[in-house]
């Protein structure tokens, strides 16, 4: 063979190469996503972030190996929270930046806001929600299996029973009535048949069913809205059968034994999503999110017994302990060597562009959304993008809040409990560990097994990485309200400095809560009309056959003596 004939043939061989090597590249299924959104859980309820107080070694593992969100922050009520997520736009941009939707309110997330599931579908994902949705259900639009997500199981309304799944409420007008009735659907049909199995088994086990099911040619989003910790209706909020309570028999305080058993319940439910994940030979092209909807109820708020211990406040109010919470991101994607502690600044509406960053997304596709793409710079360990931050403006409320580079503003407040700083209970009796991992794995993680198993166990550094995890404040916290009463005058505060809200700057930095203030006024102009968080007496479970249903639909139109 002469030398052009050998070099023809050599330029054939390598460009077939190249063109074979580009379409697998190009078919290379997009990544399974997992998102576990927990709701109320406590900045110091999981022992990441250096408590030993409740053991969560499933969480634990998964995080040691994941990129801890140090510098997270969320929405302080639950609505507020998945309208940024499922939208990647603030509050003040979805209407929901008032209190939380009521059982029978005809509102929801605007039907013209295109939300994840439906971006996600675009890029062949098949989508599900198992959990709490609590983003409108009058009319069947407003439901998940109406808005991207192929199927639903789960409740529409703030909490349930965990036992029974009625949903109670409440109307602080006088003049309506209480709403009482189950509110459990797969799809927009009413479940009757769960009474008496407890809620986080029931809705674990569902998850794991759509990931045994799943076509593994087809990328998957799995949405897994846990209810826990949350307290349940208010009659008895606080839920766990004895299996979880008696893991936690070192903690003291009744009310906290019985919140840690439902945590505890969550932790295993975590092990089982990351084992089905395994078994299924998704972990290796996949992404898993572990959040908080908000702070932790430290029981002031809803009965609650959650701790964001040493952070100030609790959900809904704008202080540190109801708006920053756990979370991590964990992805082989990532291609960390050990556990890394993030300090970038990021907003839960930042997750919409950063997933659709990450499986290959065009972010034009999003249109104009406040959410910030994070993926590069989690990836690559860069400083954030985000320099500011808009927590809120609630003008009903007066509450506004606003981040700008280490700097916080706080512009009123609920003027009760939640201003103040609350001390974990049940600690009395408890001596803490030398060695937290020894503590924790102590009886084993069935994540961390799977992990070494799959030779993604990346932790190299045992106990460091949970103290690089834990935020530490000079104690005891200052007496009252610490020298800042947000309804007389904005307080402000330098965040990096001082997490825990301590020393308020503001007569110290006129300038700058003058320049803050000027921009929270840009914000509110841009704002969308607050949805009004009525009632509709027509939506009585009563008038249903004691459940929840899209009233509105003709289908579910009554005739309702109790309106």
């Amino acid at each position: 063979m002469d030398a052009s004939a050998m070099f023809l043939f050599m330029a054939t061989f390598v460009l077939a190469f190249l063109s074979t090597n580009g379409e697998e590249e190009e078919t290379k299924l997009p990544p399974h996503i997992l998102f576990v959104l927990v709701d109320d859980l406590g900045w110091n309820d999981v022992s990441f972030h250096g408590s030993p107080q409740i053991r969560t070694p499933n969480i634990d593992a998964l995080a040691a190996c994941s990129l801890i969100l140090n510098n997270y922050y969320t929405e302080s009520l639950c609505s507020r929270a998945r309208a940024s997520l499922m939208s990647g736009n603030y509050p003040i941009h979805t209407g929901l930046q008032s209190s939380a939707l009521k059982s029978g309110d005809p509102a929801g997330l605007p039907l013209d806001v295109m939300i994840m599931p439906e971006h996600l579908k675009n890029k062949g994902y098949k989508t599900h929600i198992v959990g709490k949705w609590h983003l409108g259900y009058s009319k069947k639009d407003y439901t998940p299996t109406s808005r991207g997500f192929d199927s639903f199981f789960g409740f529409y309304n703030e909490q349930i029973d965990y036992f029974d799944y009625t949903n109670y409420d409440r109307s602080e007008d006088p003049t309506l009535p209480t709403f009482y009735g189950i509110d459990l659907e797969d799809g927009t049909e009413t479940i009757k048949t769960m009474r008496g199995r407890y809620a986080t088994e029931v809705f674990t086990e569902r998850a794991l069913d759509i990931i045994s099911s799943h076509n593994e040619s087809d990328p998957l989003f799995l949405y897994m809205a846990h209810l826990a910790p949350h307290t349940g209706n208010e009659y008895m909020p606080l839920q766990a059968p004895m299996t979880y309570t008696s893991r936690n028999s070192h903690i003291q305080d009744s009310k906290r034994r019985m919140y840690a058993g439902m945590v505890s319940a969550l932790d295993e439910s975590v092990g089982k999503l990351v084992d089905a994940f395994s078994q299924r030979g998704f972990l290796e092209n996949s992404i898993i999110i572990f959040a908080s909807d908000n702070g932790g109820d430290a029981g002031s708020y809803q009965k609650g017994a959650a701790s964001n211990w040493p952070l100030r406040g609790q959900k809904a109010s704008s202080w540190e302990g109801a708006i920053r919470v756990p979370s991590f991101i964990w992805s082989p994607l990532l291609r960390l060597k050990d556990s890394r502690i993030s300090t970038q600044l990021m907003h839960v509406s930042d997750w919409l562009p950063t997933l659709y960053s990450a499986i290959g997304g065009e972010l034009s596709d999003l249109g104009k959304i406040d959410g910030i793409n994070m993926w590069k710079a989690l990836l690559y360990n860069l400083p954030s993008p985000r320099i500011e931050l808009l927590h809120n403006i609630d003008i009903f409320t007066g509450m506004m809040a606003l981040r700008r580079g280490d700097y916080k503003l706080i512009v009123g407040t609920n003027n009760d409990a939640s201003d103040t700083w609350y001390k974990p209970g049940g600690f009395d009796e408890m001596d803490i560990p030398s060695s937290m991992d020894d503590w924790i794995f102590k009886n084993d993680s069935l994540v961390k097994k799977i992990l070494e198993e799959s030779n993604l166990w990346i932790l190299q550094t045992a106990d460091s990485w949970r103290i690089n995890a834990t935020i530490s404040c000079v104690q005891p916290p200052p007496e009252g309200n610490g020298g800042c009463d947000p309804n007389q005058s904005p307080c402000l505060f330098n965040i990096a400095a001082d997490p825990c809200e301590y020393n308020n700057l503001a007569e110290k930095y006129p300038r700058i809560v003058r320049s803050m203030l000027e921009i929270l006024k840009r914000y509110n102009e841009t704002a969308r009309e607050p949805i009004l968080n009525t009632r509709d007496p027509q939506a009585d479970p009563r008038c249903h056959g004691f459940s929840y249903v899209p009233w509105l639909n003709e289908e579910f139109t009554a005739e309702c003596p109790y309106a």
